[in-house]
């Protein structure tokens, strides 16, 4: 029975915004005060600023409507970080691109479809923070904790963003939506929904996928809270690939000439479909006092005695009355401002909270479902698609269920508390609960389990040190445990140097970690009916890395190293078999395989970005090389280059008139497995390469107020029966298209 393609996101979910909604803005209707909201926030911001090494000048962000503050958290302890909010015109074109903004991804053709970097640096899970594997090739659309951007408004702030792309037969749609709005000083609220429809120039091939958010954050002194739900719903629709890579690399070799919609395809009647529910909580209570500052900064320890000499040497008739505490990190307006007293010789006195000790608790809560359903009737004698078969039935219902649920507690001691605390420290213990299930739709001699457990018991300890503007640096390990198997270890750091040089300054960063990691469940344990493993015999993968960059003005040099042993990786199994055709035809199983040597990598990347007037030219080359390309494979260079003309009509449209391209050298790239909906390196014996073939990209680029627009001729090298437009094995890319999109910002 064919399947028709339609999102059903959770009814509840929105039942549950709109009452938020009506809520919230019946709280706005009451506060007239929404400047100090934005004050509040700013303020808030520039204290974290001073903590992280940061400017005070970095969370007040260009090109952003006026009044909306944006800053991210960390995902174990809460903290912020200062961030831009995505409404900065450059490289608006390439927002929607499933391949990233420079081209790093790998992907199998359509909007939203799975992906995977080319950069290894890019690649590779934390197995101890990623259980439920198959939302990894889906981040594009699906963001981490660390990528939700908290909002704080000056007023209530609406964002609409719209992209297309071709007809209603074969185009591509997105929407997101946001809305923000502060409640007081201190509570902030936020929706957002994000709905994606990719048709698919290709047979079989559409996506369709959901996302709906509300979060919600409160920042005060003594409390701060970080807290969302999110909802998502992603159905993809399988095809297994074109038949014959020929009908678009040698199209005159067949006695028909194919479109994009009439290629025989592997895969007509299957579908992956992925559910998932979030919850996330983190929140502080720091314990600390109020000290005063000069107009200097400088910290005065005995405020009546102050006031009592700058009154006898300036003759000024000021005591400890006329300055009261100003409202904690908020920041001073003016003289008359009722929290800030101003003597006529600018006599300026503030007071500030400082910290000493905090408790934090951080819950995240999962629950996700993963679907493979395929109609395709062919069995052991009836050669087709699958080439294993592990379940009775015609048709494959595979279906796996997680839980997750994890509680962080940590105590930390503040750096710069007193002249003495150079450094802060934070100790941390986690608890992670994971529950597996498998069904199965037909009952079978399967002696597997079905149902599994595991508790896993972290301590952990982090030293850092961010309020100094030269160096910073910042160092965790943490000790994982099921109680009796010690084995497993973290431990990663970055440091960063800010060298200053003249008007600008030397950045120079490293960041990287060590993790002795058990591998993920789902390459442990799989049930379905064309897969299946119970694979406890894997070791424990050694994993270390680090990264290095180096950056003044425009050039930036990065280099990168990394080991992994024992490395866990998807394998592909292929089984030739004469197509009807006369052509070689392929069934399809996967397996987990696991290294037995070692495997390096390097890779440098140099950006290097030039201006002339009006014309702009940016680059991105990067070399990589792998010590064992057969299970790690990875293209020897890549690279990026934009050219474009940026200037103004009529002095308020702001426009980028330009050129892009991607490229990278031919290597045999990981292929996509519709069976666990994962990539996996390639059966070598049938193996097949892609790249040496460039994408461009030219485009049409404004920015008008609080409107952004664009127009792009995607993938404008395209030429029938020339080069080799793949991008994963079998997977051809879309050939010209043209996109358009705008986002408003409406303030209200």
């Amino acid at each position: 029975m064919e399947h028709k393609l339609y999102m059903t996101p959770n009814k509840h979910f929105f039942i549950f915004c709109c009452a938020l909604f009506l809520n919230i803005v019946s709280i706005c209707a009451q506060n007239t005060n929404n400047l100090s909201n934005q004050i509040r926030a700013n303020a808030l911001l520039n204290e974290d600023n001073r903590k992280s090494g940061f400017s005070n000048d970095s969370t007040e962000l260009e090109g952003v409507p006026e009044g909306i503050y944006a800053w991210r958290i960390d995902n174990r302890f809460g903290d912020i970080r200062p961030a831009n909010y995505d409404t900065i015109p450059h490289r608006f074109q390439n927002e929607n691109q499933t391949m990233g903004a420079t081209g790093h991804y790998n992907f199998t053709g359509n909007l939203g479809a799975p992906r995977i970097s080319h950069y290894f640096n890019e690649q590779g899970a934390n197995m101890q923070s990623n259980p439920f594997i198959f939302t990894l090739p889906y981040d594009f659309f699906l963001p981490k904790v660390d990528d939700v951007l908290f909002t704080n408004t000056k007023s209530p702030f609406t964002n609409l963003t719209y992209h297309s792309c071709g007809n209603k037969q074969d185009g591509e749609d997105r929407l997101k939506a946001l809305f923000s709005v502060n409640a007081g000083k201190k509570l902030g609220f936020g929706l957002k929904a994000d709905y994606l429809y990719g048709r698919g120039y290709y047979q079989a091939q559409s996506t369709a996928d959901f996302n709906g958010m509300v979060y919600a954050s409160y920042l005060s002194d003594k409390y701060q809270m970080h807290a969302f739900y999110k909802n998502t719903f992603l159905k993809t629709r399988e095809n297994g690939g074109i038949e014959n890579d020929d009908y678009v690399k040698r199209p005159e070799s067949f006695p028909t000439r194919y479109g994009t919609a009439d290629m025989p395809i592997n895969l007509a009647r299957a579908w992956n479909k992925l559910n998932g529910n979030q919850l996330f909580l983190t929140h502080r209570y720091n314990i600390g006092f109020h000290r005063y500052k000069d107009a200097n900064g400088k910290v005065i320890k005995d405020l009546d005695s102050y006031l009592a000499a700058r009154a006898k040497n300036k003759n000024d008739k000021i005591t400890s009355d006329s300055v009261a505490k100003n409202e904690p990190r908020l920041p001073k307006l003016s003289a008359n401002n009722d929290k800030e007293k101003t003597t006529k010789d600018s006599l300026k006195i503030t007071s500030e909270f400082v910290p000493v000790s905090s408790f934090i608790h951080t819950l995240n809560l999962e629950g996700n479902t993963r679907k493979f359903i395929s109609n395709e009737r062919n069995d052991e004698t009836n050669p087709g698609y699958f080439g294993t078969f592990f379940l009775s039935g015609d048709s494959a219902l595979d279906r796996t269920n997680h839980l997750g649920i994890e509680n962080t507690f940590a105590l930390e001691l503040h750096e710069g508390m007193n002249k003495w605390m150079k450094m802060g420290l934070r100790l941390f213990g986690k608890h992670e609960l994971a529950q597996f299930k498998f069904k199965v739709p037909y009952t079978s001699s399967l002696s597997e389990k079905m149902h599994y457990t595991e508790n896993y018991f972290t301590v952990g300890a982090q030293i850092l040190s961010q309020q100094n503007r030269i160096f910073r640096y910042n160092i965790l390990g943490e000790l994982r445990t099921t109680g009796s198997d010690w084995g497993e270890f973290n431990i990663d750091g970055d440091l960063a140097l800010s060298i200053p040089i003249k008007r600008d300054s030397l950045q120079f960063v490293v960041n990287g970690f060590v993790r002795n990691e058990r591998p993920s469940f789902y390459y442990r344990h799989y049930i379905g009916r064309n897969a299946m493993w119970n694979n406890e015999h894997l070791n424990k993968m050694f994993h270390a890395r680090i990264n290095a960059s180096l950056q003044y003005k425009a050039t930036k040099l990065t280099a990168s190293i990394e080991n992994i042993q024992n490395y866990v990786y998807f394998q592909e199994q292929l089984t030739a078999y004469a197509g009807t055709d006369g052509y070689e035809n392929f069934r399809h199983a996967i397996g987990v395989a696991q290294a037995n040597k070692n495997v390096q990598l390097l890779g440098i990347t140099l950006n290097q970005d030039f201006h002339w007037g009006v014309f702009n030219w940016e680059n991105e080359l990067t070399y990589q090389v792998s010590s064992n390309k057969d299970v790690l494979p990875v293209p020897t260079f890549s690279a990026y280059s934009n050219a474009y003309l940026l200037f103004r009509i009529a002095k308020v449209l702001r426009t980028e008139l330009g050129v892009d391209v991607r490229y990278f050298t031919r290597y045999n790239a990981p292929t996509y497995s519709p069976i666990i909906g994962q990539y996996a390196i390639q059966d070598a014996q049938y193996a097949t390469s892609i790249g040496n073939y460039p994408i461009i990209n030219a485009y049409a680029n404004f920015h008008l107020k609080r409107t952004r627009f664009y127009l792009m001729a995607s993938h404008l090298n395209y030429s029938s029966g020339t080069g080799n437009p793949f991008l994963v094995a079998h997977y051809p890319l879309n050939r010209l298209t043209i996109h358009f999109g705008i986002s408003w910002n409406f303030i209200n």
